[in-house]
């Protein structure tokens, strides 16, 4: 965890304890639902991929809609979190019982991963703004920190566990033990009480209106926009990339699942180590430097997922799964204390959810088109391409303005744009 995050409060720990345990069931989750997929129900790449998108659909088409209702009573973020935890379970609980009375076909198993999309929609419209509520402003850096520290270290259990699971009980029971993550997280929540009061409900306008505010304070910030639009492009490619590699390790190299789940775990423990090293890396740097070059300097590091031509040689697709989460868990510290800086506090549910749409409707793009340059290209040079445009989204993303922004605490928007650079005319 980030320095000094016990002096946080009860509440945060209790949150961060509760999120890092649905977490871990996130990542369990992700071995074993695409290898039902591929070894229960012999699925295409491109349906691995399809698999992939239908999870981070209904973000792109209810994120704004959840974002204006979140926005209208903020005080209710904690019942959204719980509801949507208690829906995650009954549908990855589902996966299972459909497996176990022979019911699982690939629409069913489709089906029940876009109804745990919508729930994880719901979950990510009340998150930001629940999490403001937990600490004060000038704790953000470190609150996110720990956040990221708490999920980095689900990414380094949670794949071991779900590959040794899958091949002890099986790709669909595996999904029982995310469930009982998810039943956890939501007992937890119901036990905290927020330190910092929400905002007063703002006047009641039509929600067309509302959703507009949203839009209209990512067309007035420059530095908004910019965050929006570097998050938004690093989903798109790494979304690609993310949806071929489980498919590249297992089909191409014929690595068994559970090796498959300790390769992953790599991610984690990249994403910890930059969570551990953020607040010092910010304090030093600043967030802007730190949020851009983040991604400049381990954007490389794809280029070892296809280097990777044989089982012998994980070591290098090990190293590669490091760089790119460390570059990634970092990157999203700076650019979520931006965010959560550069907005105010009426509008937090907004432009958290506008960002989230945006970002969740590249994601489904992204894992088709991973799905689709994998099948006519196959899976190693569809991995080089993607490799190379994420390299050349780190050189852009490191000359935009984001670089040189200084942000101050509960500023508005055009109040904190960088020195050199001129307001938006509003």
């Amino acid at each position: 965890m980030s320095p000094g995050f016990r002096t946080l409060g009860k509440p945060f720990i209790t949150f961060l304890v509760a999120e890092t345990v649905s977490a871990t069931g996130t990542m369990v989750t992700i071995v074993a639902l695409p290898l039902i997929a591929i070894e229960q129900l012999q699925a295409s790449a491109f349906n691995v991929g399809l698999l992939e998108a239908l999870q981070w659909l209904p973000a792109a088409i209810l994120g704004l809609l959840l974002g204006a209702l979140v926005d209208r009573s903020q005080q209710r973020c904690r019942a959204i979190l719980v509801t949507a935890n208690f829906g995650r379970m009954t549908s990855l609980g589902a996966i299972p019982l459909a497996a176990h009375f022979e019911l699982l076909t690939l629409p069913v198993l489709m089906a029940l991963a876009f109804t745990t999309g919508v729930f994880t929609a719901m979950f990510q419209s009340a998150y930001t703004p629940y999490l403001r509520q937990l600490v004060p402003s000038t704790d953000y850096a470190s609150a996110n920190g720990s956040m990221q520290a708490g999920r980095s270290a689900a990414r380094v259990v949670g794949p071991a566990i779900g590959g040794l699971l899958v091949a002890l009980v099986g790709a669909s029971n595996t999904l029982l033990i995310t469930a009982g993550c998810f039943l956890i997280c939501a007992v937890a929540l119901l036990t905290i009480i927020s330190q910092v009061a929400p905002p007063p409900p703002p006047p009641r306008q039509r929600l067309t209106t509302e959703i507009g505010e949203g839009l209209d304070i990512l067309r007035s910030s420059r530095v908004l926009a910019w965050i929006t639009a570097g998050a938004t492009t690093a989903n798109l490619l790494l979304s690609a990339s993310g949806a071929l590699d489980i498919l590249y390790l297992s089909r191409e190299l014929d690595v068994p699942s559970d090796t498959i789940g300790f390769i992953l775990t790599a991610g984690g423990v990249g994403g910890l180590t930059a969570a551990l090293i953020s607040g010092r890396l910010i304090r030093r740097y600043g967030l802007g430097k730190v949020a851009t070059f983040a991604f400049l300097l381990t954007a490389p590091g794809s280029l070892l997922l296809p280097a990777t031509q044989s089982s012998s040689a994980v070591a290098l697709f090990t190293v590669g799964v490091f760089t790119v989460s460390f570059g990634i868990a970092l990157g999203g510290v700076a650019l979520m204390t931006l965010r959560l800086n550069f907005t105010p506090p009426q509008l937090q549910g907004r432009v958290s959810s506008v960002a989230q749409v945006l970002s969740a409707a590249t994601i489904p793009i992204g894992a088709v088109l991973g799905g689709t340059l994998a099948e006519f290209l196959g899976t190693r040079i569809a991995l080089i391409v993607l490799a190379i445009a994420y390299i050349a989204f780190g050189i852009a993303f490191a000359c935009s303005p984001v670089r040189t922004v200084i942000p101050s605490q509960n500023a508005e928007p055009a109040e904190t744009l960088p020195a050199s650079a001129p307001k938006e005319s509003e």
